[in-house]
């Protein structure tokens, strides 16, 4: 796993006592100095490598360096959906494979942290997948050979984020205030009411991950670039919402879709529980 002297910096000054040894993964040469690989960074180490002009090194992976990392810098360094053994990593990928087949959008998995094997010619350990590495059925094939069969994998699924689709576009209704007000409360309450110690899955960052659509003709656009893994329509259904969600579908046979047109505020709690639901469910996986 990269990381900057910078994010280095940070750790160290955030946390000078902590229990975490972050060593060395490469071997680093520099004048009159060798760091070797699984050596111990040290805070001193910076400034020299500072001064040769090292901007960035290779750490091995630890879960504990991953958590302060996750603490510090919760957007580059997102927490796991979950974690998979060998096996049922093999079975899910070659599930979305066949989804794969089936739809435009093409899903696949995010490895969180280095996965090692070892080169048995040079004798030492190498990374056979980097952190967050986009793994497909086919990569993984060419791959699993050279991981340990009792590896476990902990994953995020290449969808993440709730589109929040209510139209407040120029041709929109005399009911554009009620709209307005519909899209502006669903999003406060997914924000608000989803925590990040309860969130509606452990690598959503609800200040991050909750996306507004406000124009029908943007929508399929915002499910393709931003990678969401849900939409909440937030209105009952007309014409202009129907058109643009039968173009969703022809693309993404499989997206995930919840209709709220008006929130119970007396229940919200219940809102949130239908959300994760949805969010979470395994459409043909």
């Amino acid at each position: 796993m990269k990381l900057t002297i910078e994010q280095l910096d940070y750790i160290f000054q955030r946390y000078p006592y902590a229990d975490v040894d972050i060593k060395y993964f490469d071997k680093v040469s520099i004048p009159g100095q060798n760091f070797l690989p699984m050596d111990i960074i040290l805070p001193d180490h910076l400034k020299t490598l500072k001064q040769n002009r090292i901007t960035e090194i290779e750490v091995f992976y630890t879960h504990d360096m991953y958590d302060c990392l996750n603490a510090e810098f919760p957007q580059l360094f997102r927490k796991a959906y979950g974690k998979m053994k060998f096996m049922e990593m093999d079975r899910y990928l070659e599930t979305l494979d066949s989804i794969n087949a089936q739809s435009h959008r093409k899903r696949f998995v995010r490895v969180v942290g280095d996965i090692y094997g070892l080169d048995t010619k040079e004798g030492k350990r190498v990374i056979v997948l980097k952190h967050e590495e986009k793994l497909n059925y086919r990569k993984w094939n060419d791959l699993k050979r050279l991981i340990n069969t009792k590896q476990e994998f902990l994953y995020r699924p290449s969808e993440c984020g709730v589109i929040v689709f209510v139209n407040l576009s120029h041709g929109a209704d005399s009911l554009f205030v009620q709209r307005f007000k519909k899209n502006t409360d669903i999003i406060s309450v997914l924000v608000s009411k989803e925590d990040c110690s309860n969130p509606l899955a452990s690598d959503f960052i609800p200040t991050e991950d909750v996306i507004s659509v406000t124009d029908p003709a943007r929508l399929l656009t915002e499910y393709t670039e931003s990678g969401a893994r849900m939409v909440i329509i937030g209105d009952d259904l007309d014409d202009d919402y129907k058109n643009a969600l039968l173009d969703l579908k022809r693309y993404d046979k499989f997206v995930r879709m919840m209709v709220v047109p008006a929130l119970d505020y007396s229940d919200l709690d219940h809102f949130i529980r239908q959300v994760k639901l949805v969010y979470n469910s395994n459409r043909g996986e």
